[in-house]
C-alpha cells in the first residue's frame, strides 16, 4: 500500500514539475503551456490563448486594438482560443475547435524546446488567408510541428476580418484595414515577448499565404511594421493584388440602412457606426454574407486617410512606395502555384465559362486608370489575341485559366519581385508539385495545382490530410527552404541540407532573367518566367494607364 503511494505522489510530482517547466512568465503575466505529441513521438510545446489585445467588444468594434490587461492568475495556454467571426467558408476547410467568437484576439507560440531564454531560435510568424472573409491561427488549420521539426519557433494568431476586420467610413471615425492593425499588434507583441518563449526578436520572419501574402506585402510597405521583421514570405499573394475596397464608406452606409432605416447617404460617420456596433455580432455576420453574395459587396484592405489617423498602414499608392524603394529592405521568398485559377469542375464547366468571358471581354480587362476610356476595347482586344491568338476562350479554356491565374496573382508576383529586387534579395518560386492535394479534371494546356495547394506540404491541416512518399518529400524540402530561409535569409546555404534539396542552389531572382525555383517532383532552377506575358503586360499598362499605381 505505501509503495503504491509512494508512486503515486512521485507521479504527480513529476507531472507537476513538468507543467511547471512551462509555465513562461511574460511581462503581462505567466503562461501556462502544454506538450504536443506528434504521431512519430516527438514531443513539441506550445503557448497558446495568449491575449495580445483587448476583446475588441462593444466600443471596441471596428476600432484599432488596444492593448490587454495584464493578469494575476496563471493562463491557461494549453487550448486554442476561439476563431474570429468567419463570413462563410470554403469546402474542406477544417472547424475551429471552440468555434468562433468577436473575442478572439489571441496569440499562439510553438516551440521544439521548453521555454529558455538562452535559446535564442529564430522565429516564423504565419498570417493565414483566407480573402479577409475567413480563416484562423487555429491548431487544427495550421499545426505548425513540421516546422519545430527544424529548431524555429513559429508564431500563429487570430486577426478579425470581414466587416469587423475591414469596414471603413474613410475618416477617422472608422479608418479601416482593422484585421492588418490586429496583424500590426500580433506582431509588436511578438517583438516585446518572444525572447520569454526562447525566440530572437531580431530573426522574426512573416509569412502568410494568399491574403495572408498580401497582408505581409502591406507589412513590407508600411512605416509602422519597419524594423519589425527581418524577412518575409509571400505566397500566392503580394500588396500589389487587385483587392482593395473602393468606395468602403458606401458599404458601410448600405449595411447600416439594413439594420437600421433612419440611416441615410447623408447620415454622419458617427451615426453610422452607433448602428453598427449595436447590432448582435451574428447579424452583421449573415447581412455580411447575403450582402456579399447579392450584392457583390466585400470587405476588404482599404487606402486611409493619414490626417488624425496616427495608425495608418496602407495610405500611398503601394507601386510606387515599391518602386521608390520606401518597402522594407529585407529579403523575402515570392512565389505562385502553377495554376492559379484553376476552379473549375470539368472540361464542360471550363469551356463554358470560357465562352463567358468571349461574350463578355470586358471581363479582361486589369483595374487599371486609363489615359482614354474609349481604348477599353483595344486592351481587350489586344488580352484576347494574347492568349488565344485567332482563337477563342472556348475553343482553348485552358488559356482563360492562365489569363485568370496571371491577372489574379502571377503578374503582381513577378512586379513585385522586379520592382523588391532593386533594393533587398528576392528569391521567386512555382509550386508544380501534383501530390494527392492535386485533384483536378483535366483541362488541355492545363496543369493540375491550383491556389493554396501548397499550404499542406508546409502545415498539418487536419482536415487535408497529405498521404504519399512524395507528398511527405515534398514537405521536407519546402519546409527545409522555408526555415533555411528563416534562419540565414539564404533558402539553400551549402550546408547538410543540400543532399535533401538535391544539391541546387536557389539562385536569386533578376528581373532580366526571371529565374525561379520550380518545386515539383523534383527541385531545378528555371529562367524567363512568362518573359513574353511579362512584357506584353509592361507594354499594355506604360501605353493606356498612368501613375501613380496602387496595384499591377
Amino acid at each position: 500500500m505505501w509503495r503504491l503511494l509512494f508512486f503515486l505522489v512521485a507521479v504527480i510530482s513529476e507531472s507537476k514539475a513538468a507543467d511547471d517547466d512551462l509555465i513562461v512568465q511574460t511581462p503581462n503575466g505567466k503562461v501556462q503551456g502544454t506538450t504536443i505529441k506528434t504521431e512519430s513521438g516527438a514531443e513539441f510545446y506550445a503557448w497558446r490563448h495568449i491575449p495580445f489585445a483587448k476583446p475588441p467588444l462593444g466600443e471596441l468594434r471596428f476600432q484599432p486594438p488596444v492593448d490587454p490587461e495584464p493578469w494575476t492568475d496563471i493562463l491557461d495556454g494549453t487550448k486554442d482560443s476561439y476563431a474570429c467571426l468567419n463570413v462563410g467558408s470554403y469546402e474542406g476547410d477544417p472547424v475551429p475547435t471552440y468555434g468562433f467568437s468577436e473575442d478572439c484576439l489571441y496569440v499562439n507560440v510553438y516551440s521544439p524546446f521548453p521555454a529558455n531564454l538562452s535559446l535564442n531560435l529564430p522565429v516564423m510568424f504565419w498570417i493565414y488567408g483566407g480573402g479577409f472573409f475567413i480563416g484562423t491561427g487555429d491548431f487544427s488549420f495550421t499545426d505548425p510541428t513540421p516546422f519545430l521539426e527544424e529548431n524555429v519557433i513559429v508564431v500563429t494568431f487570430n486577426y478579425r476580418l470581414d466587416i469587423f476586420g475591414f469596414l471603413s467610413t474613410e475618416d477617422t471615425v472608422v479608418a479601416g484595414n482593422t484585421g492588418l492593425k490586429d496583424q500590426l499588434s500580433a506582431l509588436l507583441w511578438t517583438n516585446e515577448n518572444i525572447q520569454y518563449f526562447g525566440g530572437d526578436n531580431t530573426s522574426i520572419t512573416i509569412f502568410g499565404e494568399s491574403a495572408g501574402a498580401m497582408s505581409v506585402g502591406y507589412h513590407l510597405t508600411s512605416p509602422l511594421s519597419k524594423g519589425k521583421f527581418s524577412g518575409a514570405i509571400m505566397e500566392s499573394g503580394t500588396c500589389l493584388l487587385n483587392y482593395l475596397t473602393s468606395n468602403p464608406r458606401k458599404n458601410a452606409i448600405i449595411i447600416a440602412k439594413l439594420l437600421n432605416d433612419s440611416i441615410t447617404d447623408d447620415s454622419s460617420s458617427e451615426e453610422i457606426l452607433q448602428v453598427l456596433q449595436l447590432a448582435d455580432a451574428e447579424l452583421l455576420v449573415n447581412i455580411s454574407l447575403a450582402s456579399r453574395i447579392a450584392l457583390g459587396i466585400n470587405f476588404n484592405p482599404t487606402m486611409e486617410v493619414e490626417l488624425n489617423n496616427p495608425i495608418h498602414l496602407i495610405s500611398k499608392p503601394l507601386y510606387e512606395e515599391l518602386e521608390a524603394g520606401n518597402a522594407s529592405a529585407v529579403p523575402i521568398i515570392i512565389g505562385t502555384n502553377s495554376e492559379e485559377q484553376l476552379w473549375v469542375s470539368s472540361l464542360e464547366d471550363a469551356k463554358s465559362q470560357g465562352a463567358y468571358y468571349d461574350s463578355n471581354l470586358n471581363l479582361l480587362l486589369p483595374n487599371m486608370p486609363l489615359k482614354e476610356t474609349d481604348s477599353i476595347e483595344n486592351i481587350t482586344q489586344a488580352i484576347k489575341e494574347a492568349y488565344v491568338g485567332n482563337s477563342s476562350f472556348y475553343e482553348d479554356p485552358g488559356a482563360l485559366i492562365r489569363f485568370l491565374s496571371d491577372n489574379t496573382f502571377v503578374r503582381p508576383a513577378i512586379k513585385h519581385a522586379s520592382l523588391q529586387s532593386q533594393f533587398s534579395d528576392v528569391y521567386f518560386y512555382e509550386f508544380s508539385f501534383v501530390g494527392s492535394r492535386s485533384v483536378h479534371p483535366d483541362i488541355p494546356g492545363c496543369g493540375h495545382v491550383a491556389h493554396a495547394e501548397e499550404v499542406p506540404y508546409l502545415f498539418n491541416i487536419s482536415a487535408k490530410s497529405i498521404a504519399t512518399e512524395a507528398d511527405f518529400l515534398t514537405r521536407r524540402r519546402m519546409v527545409k527552404l522555408w526555415t533555411n530561409f528563416a534562419k540565414f535569409k539564404n533558402p539553400t546555404p551549402d550546408d547538410e541540407s543540400m543532399e535533401l534539396l538535391q544539391n541546387v542552389t536557389w539562385e536569386k531572382f533578376d528581373s532580366t532573367n526571371l529565374q525561379y525555383l520550380d518545386i515539383g517532383e523534383n527541385l531545378r532552377m528555371r529562367y524567363n518566367r512568362e518573359v513574353e506575358t511579362t512584357v506584353f503586360w509592361d507594354y499594355l499598362w506604360s501605353t493606356y494607364s498612368y501613375h501613380p499605381y496602387n496595384t499591377f
